[in-house]
């Protein structure tokens, strides 16, 4: 299945670069990328199945609520420059299907909003106060401080979307021990599978 899909930014570089990305992906049909003024007009004209939107933090909801009424069954995923400024309950109540951070590389955007589209995947940033919209300080640590050297290694190159059998080459380890580690990450990170694991992973960007 294809998906019709616009971007929006008022970068024109980036969204350009963007849109390039995603014509490489034969998940998706890029209907076009504008500035974000244009942006509720054209999902009102287009009604793609998804719209990437890049925001700012003082037009963030108003703009979210303008094309999820002009068209409502799109899947919304929003670009934001500081993830960590917002109340993620609250842009998950405007109705968006995915938030993520604008470092992210072109590949990775791409790759996260695959995961949304096609294995129903709710991308969010998961570690910090705005993720419960409190200001408790007391949250779980970013996975570098949570995960082994190993595990850590385990979780770059699943995000990469390689496959156990490649892991274990890749790493100079045996399949079943690829599994083990897999088990734990997803225990530790406290996702149910391996695209969870993937999407998480991108959002936090620590890659490397």
């Amino acid at each position: 299945m294809e998906y019709s899909l616009v971007i929006s930014s008022n970068f024109m570089e980036w969204r350009e670069c963007l849109a390039a990305a995603f014509k490489s992906s034969d998940l998706f049909h890029v209907l076009g990328a504008f500035p974000t003024s244009d942006i509720i007009k054209t999902a009102s004209d287009h009604y793609p199945d998804v719209v990437l939107c890049e925001v700012n933090s003082d037009d963030t909801l108003p703009v979210i609520s303008k094309i999820k009424d002009k068209s409502p069954f799109s899947r919304l995923v929003i670009v934001l420059r500081n993830p960590s400024n917002y109340n993620m309950l609250e842009l998950v109540r405007f109705g968006i299907k995915g938030c993520l951070p604008v470092r992210l590389l072109p590949k990775q955007i791409v790759h996260a909003v695959e995961l949304i589209v096609d294995a129903g995947v709710l991308c969010l940033p998961r570690f910090g106060p705005e993720y419960n919209g409190s200001n408790n300080s007391s949250v779980a640590p970013p996975f570098q401080e949570t995960l082994t050297r190993r595990e850590q290694e385990v979780l770059a190159s699943l995000s990469k979307g390689h496959s156990n059998e490649e892991i274990a080459s890749t790493l100079f380890i045996s399949k079943s021990t690829v599994k083990s580690h897999l088990r734990s990450i997803f225990r530790k990170l406290e996702v149910r599978n391996r695209n969870e694991a993937q999407a998480l992973a991108l959002q936090l960007s620590h890659l490397g």
